[in-house]
């Protein structure tokens, strides 16, 4: 009996002292902190790089509204030969133009320039602007979606791995447990009831982890995706910045931003820009009303009463039918549609902050209650159990019950602080900025 508790106890000693979680990382396994992880996801992320182009696409265009249009240059009528009964009919031959080119040979040329008038040209540039404001809010609104999804998905599989490290430590523990119940059931100093209760606890412990492995592999999918990798390489989260620092977070003066969550939040002043973007286009429209002018210059050779003959003109729409009634009707219900959505998304914006303060106040509050050395007392604990059931001063019953409550508490312990990573990171989703 000597033997069997020495044997117990430097086995269970090796387990917790062994970190059988990290022993379980490939040779490819990719270890980075959190902030390590979002740099990566900065600079890789496809959409994020994607939408980056519609900004250039858009300053672009605002290149393109400052150009005038170009001239029109034409050649008409020309005859590219002309027979003897034709020329008869000449008093004086066609001279030459160019050495002995176009002798006797008539056309006409025309030069035609349109003149934007009412400042058409001004208000498409101020358009285009707008719309330059418009894609770098898309591309915030962008990048603070995918920030707070690529965030809470590290926080989730920090948390996997977290409890997955407690089950395969009961694992390790249970497994030894097992090896020297094995070796006393041969004996006939234990009974085959306990043998297999420990049998079954070691069942559930793997497939609770089996469940956490998926669960995990789901959330590195996810990950991986955002940070734009592909091959085999697992993800590990370095586990040093999971655990909340609550003076800093409690320092933070959360009700002083709330007048800023309308200058801040990307969604916010995209409905904003698109209200400014309708009056600029209403502006440019009711300008497209106003017909523009072609002044033209041309000359006729041979085809009129002078052999050669030099005039200028000018052309206009006359706007009879066409006023652009439909696009200025088009541009002022785009102007009220805005202006409820933005009055609208002002309200769900503060009703958002409102209710993930009080859920991110409440999430610190649970954390407080938790003694600050519970964690290490509940591991301690344990350890004691463990080494009275081994020196058969507890029951197994009594054993599986605390083992039991263990697993709960540290689920409990760990998932306190993952809330108040989410809840967190939640509100500073509804403010629109780091906080």
């Amino acid at each position: 009996m000597h033997y069997f508790k020495v044997y117990v106890l430097v086995g269970l000693l090796m387990s917790i002292n062994s970190d059988a979680f990290a022993q379980a990382q490939q040779i490819d396994t990719l270890k980075l902190s959190r902030q390590q992880y979002e740099e990566v996801f900065l600079e890789q992320n496809l959409l994020l790089l994607a939408e980056k182009f519609k900004i250039d696409q858009a300053e672009a265009m605002v290149l393109q509204a400052k150009l005038w249009p170009n001239p029109n240059l034409s050649l008409d009528d020309v005859n590219l030969w002309a027979t003897n009964k034709q020329l008869s009919y000449l008093d004086e031959p066609l001279p030459q133009v160019f050495g002995s080119a176009a002798k006797n040979t008539q056309f006409s040329v025309q030069l035609e320039q349109q003149i934007l008038t009412a400042g058409k040209r001004k208000k498409q540039v101020n358009l285009e602007k707008v719309g330059v404001n418009v894609a770098q809010q898309e591309f915030e609104e962008l990048l603070r979606q995918l920030k707070y999804d690529f965030r809470n998905t590290l926080t989730e599989l920090q948390y996997l791995q977290l409890y997955s490290k407690v089950f395969f430590k009961q694992s390790d523990l249970i497994q030894n447990l097992l090896q020297a119940y094995k070796k006393q059931l041969e004996n006939n100093h234990i009974s085959k009831g306990d043998y297999m209760r420990l049998q079954t606890l070691q069942f559930e412990l793997s497939k609770e982890i089996n469940e956490l492995s998926k669960e995990r592999n789901e959330k590195e999918k996810e990950l991986k995706i955002l940070l734009s990798l592909t091959g085999q390489t697992t993800l590990f989260v370095l586990e040093d910045d999971f655990t909340p620092d609550l003076q800093k977070l409690q320092s933070i003066a959360l009700l002083n931003v709330q007048d800023e969550i309308l200058a801040n939040r990307p969604d916010v002043k995209l409905t904003e820009l698109e209200n400014e973007q309708f009056k600029s286009l209403l502006i440019y429209e009711k300008a497209q009303a106003i017909p523009d002018v072609s002044l033209n210059a041309s000359y006729d050779r041979g085809g009129g009463v002078w052999p050669s003959f030099f005039g200028f003109g000018l052309s206009i729409d006359l706007p009879v039918f066409n006023r652009n009634q439909g696009a200025i009707k088009h541009a002022q219900l785009g102007i009220e549609n805005t202006s409820l959505r933005y009055n609208d998304i002002r309200l769900r914006a503060q009703a958002e902050f409102n209710q993930n303060y009080k859920d991110f106040l409440a999430a610190i509050a649970f954390y407080e209650t938790i003694d600050v050395d519970f964690e290490k007392d509940l591991d301690d604990i344990f350890e004691s159990y463990t080494r009275n059931f081994v020196n058969r001063n507890i029951s197994m019953l009594q054993y599986l019950d605390f083992q039991q409550a263990y697993l709960e508490n540290k689920k409990i312990i760990l998932e306190s602080k993952k809330e108040i990573h989410l809840h967190l990171e939640t509100l500073q989703y509804s403010i629109g900025k780091e906080i």
